[in-house]
């Protein structure tokens, strides 16, 4: 019944006429999959070798297609500079009212921001979710004084709470402040080992993001003993955490912590090409797609250990290509296309952050952007369901574009439970309107059966059949969507 409700709403603004455009060439996108995913490419990591020949392809072929450089100040790439640090050791102690405390080995990952960190005595606090939220009555670190303290800070959100912002956003926040180290406390449900080996490989950041001096995480039954020795009942403290007028709550302990980690500081790229617009050129249109993936997954002497990250994301990369050879031999659009390759989407959404904070034109001037990832999990035929959708002014559009290739759209926003988790977060939080849509988003059995199966392991490649006829009639509406974006009479943009 949804999408009888959806088509009947389409109905009412479809164009005269329209002409639906064809799918993409399989064959074209099983080539551009087979070269990224291929096991000579290591996985396309940022920083290794692999990771360079990915990106020199994308640009090679989007200027095989007829486009432009467009990266700003002129050429196919803008610089990424990211950071790894990858931790070598640490040791710590913990003093409470009932004496010294040592956390088990393995239930802790601690890593240094600057190859070797210190600590002799340091205060604790205990943060809860660290949020900040004043109207919400949301302001756990308000009047709370980090500087030289350790901060303990819970990782998850509050459960029927969901403006909490990452992880990543409340750790930056609390280091600005001053706080010598930020130790996430992971949940009672989450996987301690996966996030522990993850840790245990390093981590990678953009080179100028705010660091503690020392970072890490601590496992579940770890920290709840380490607060009953500050003299709390944990238990009691992370379920008055989660309610609105918490305040973070000193401790009564004080860490020693000694770490050590190894440094590499190496420059990704994001591979921009253009498509320049007739009578708008100044104005833009967006296309992005990750190129990036997990490089060596596994450890060592294992039978396969490379994420070749078919679907995720050559697929989308194939897609974007061949959407921009289409594009290219088409009418000439009047304002300018974008297709933008980004860099570091698995270690971050880094690439996306760099192309939000230096877009190729002023932001206001950007009409929309699409973004494609993980585009060939769903056969062809399948509804159009949009990442994104009810929090941009591209719904009419977009509405229009699905209905005049003779598909139904998915009218509800139960996609929208990804937006964070895709490139176009990135975009979108900076007011650039950007979804992601597809049929591959509509069936949330088959999409949660990809992300419990061959997601982020080393069987997303090309040994399994992916449904390329679903990814190339999502093509074809891609392109008939950036046609219509690029055309003002079709998407205007709000007055400056």
């Amino acid at each position: 019944m949804r999408h009888v409700a959806g088509l009947a709403l389409l109905l009412l603004a479809a164009p005269a006429n329209a002409a639906p455009e064809p799918p993409i060439e399989e064959s074209a996108l099983r080539q551009h999959i087979a070269y990224l995913a291929d096991d000579a490419l290591e996985g396309r990591k940022p920083g290794t070798e692999g990771g360079n020949k990915a990106a020199f392809y994308v640009a090679q072929q989007l200027q095989r297609a007829g486009l432009r450089p467009g990266a700003p100040g002129g050429g196919w790439y803008q610089p990424v500079p990211l950071t790894e640090r990858i931790p070598l050791s640490a040791t710590q102690s913990w003093q409470g009212a009932g004496g010294a405390f040592t956390l088990s080995p393995g239930s802790f990952q601690f890593t240094a921001r600057n190859e070797r960190i210190a600590l002799d005595k340091v205060d604790v606090i205990f943060a809860g979710y660290g949020r900040e939220h004043p109207e919400k009555s949301f302001a756990d670190l308000k009047g709370i004084d980090v500087r030289g303290k350790v901060v303990l800070l819970l990782s998850g959100k509050p459960k029927g709470v969901d403006d909490v912002p990452g992880l990543e956003v409340r750790r930056q926040a609390i280091a600005r402040a001053g706080a010598r180290a930020v130790l996430a406390l992971t949940g009672a449900n989450d996987p301690w080992d996966l996030i522990h080996d993850q840790l245990e490989q390093g981590r990678t950041t953009l080179t100028d993001d705010i660091h503690a001096p020392l970072e890490g995480a601590i496992a579940f039954p770890a920290w709840n003993a380490l607060l009953k020795a500050g003299g709390v009942d944990s238990a009691k403290l992370a379920a008055a955490a989660a309610q609105p007028g918490f305040r973070a709550v000193s401790l009564n302990l004080s860490a020693d912590i000694a770490a050590q980690s190894r440094l590499r500081s190496y420059v990704s790229v994001n591979v921009i090409a253009k498509l320049a617009g007739e009578s708008r050129p100044e104005e833009a249109v967006l296309y992005l797609a990750h190129w990036d993936h997990l490089g060596l997954c596994r450890p060592a002497g294992v039978r396969d250990r490379i994420c070749n990250g078919a679907v995720d994301n050559a697929s989308g990369i194939a897609v974007m290509i061949e959407a921009a050879r289409r594009l290219a031999d088409g009418p000439r659009p009047q304002r300018s296309i974008y297709f933008v390759a980004t860099t570091a989407e698995e270690m971050g959404l880094y690439g996306a952050r760099v192309l939000a904070a230096r877009p190729p034109v002023p932001r206001d001037r950007i009409a929309g952007a699409l973004n494609l990832d993980t585009v060939a999990i769903a056969p062809a035929g399948e509804a159009v369901a949009v990442i994104g959708r009810g929090r941009t002014r591209l719904d009419p559009v977009i509405d229009r574009a699905v209905l005049a290739q003779g598909r139904e759209i998915d009218p509800d926003e139960a996609a929208n439970a990804f937006i964070t988790r895709q490139d176009g977060w990135e975009l979108l939080k900076v007011g650039i309107p950007t979804v992601m849509l597809g049929g591959g988003f509509s069936d949330p059995v088959r999409l949660a059966t990809f992300l419990a199966g061959d997601y982020h392991k080393p069987s997303d490649d090309l040994d399994r059949a992916i449904p390329l006829d679903g990814a190339a009639e999502d093509g074809a509406l891609y392109v008939a969507l950036g046609r219509m974006m690029a055309d003002p009479t079709e998407l205007s943009l709000p007055d400056r």
